[in-house]
């Protein structure tokens, strides 16, 4: 018959393979407070460009990032308003009008429910930019040009595709 000590000593040690596992809390909490930055920090300058396989951006140096505003998209076939198609670049580019009716009908929709600022000599005015493909005609540019400053989208910018050796 074993000894009570004997006996004592390994109900000890069966207690000590049976105890429960236990999760570090702390390495999780590190590590999710590590992935919340990241996310925070690198969603600052998420800004959505319309996307379109076709169109092929002009490259360029710019180092500042876009902000949130209106886009017109002149894809080869159409131009577009927020992905909305407003009328097809053929269409526009055999119409003599210097502007594009259908374009300043939507954007001047879209002003009604935009904050407009003043510029510097005191006009109201709003922010657009403009995506168009690389071998956008010039004439076709300038009617959407003139067409976003007569409905108070004065300040115009182009996207522009990031050059593979500028700055990062």
């Amino acid at each position: 018959m074993p000894s009570k000590n004997a006996a004592k000593m390994r109900l000890i040690r069966r207690h000590r393979r049976n105890k429960p596992a236990t999760i570090m809390l702390t390495s999780m909490i590190d590590i999710f407070t590590v992935l919340v930055f990241f996310l925070i920090v690198n969603s600052q300058y998420q800004v959505h460009l319309p996307n379109n396989k076709s169109m092929h951006l002009p490259k360029s140096d710019a180092q500042d990032f876009p902000k949130e505003k209106l886009s017109v998209m002149i894809t080869p076939e159409d131009i577009y308003v927020d992905d909305r198609k407003i009328a097809s670049v053929q269409s526009v580019l055999a119409s003599q009008d210097s502007f594009i009716p259908a374009l300043q009908q939507e954007l001047q929709y879209r002003s009604k429910r935009m904050p407009a600022e003043r510029d510097d000599q005191g006009h109201m005015s709003r922010e657009i930019y403009i995506l168009g493909d690389r071998r956008t005609p010039y004439a076709l540019l300038r009617k959407v040009m003139v067409t976003c400053s007569m409905t108070d989208f004065s300040r115009i910018s182009f996207a522009v595709e990031r050059h593979k050796g500028g700055p990062a």
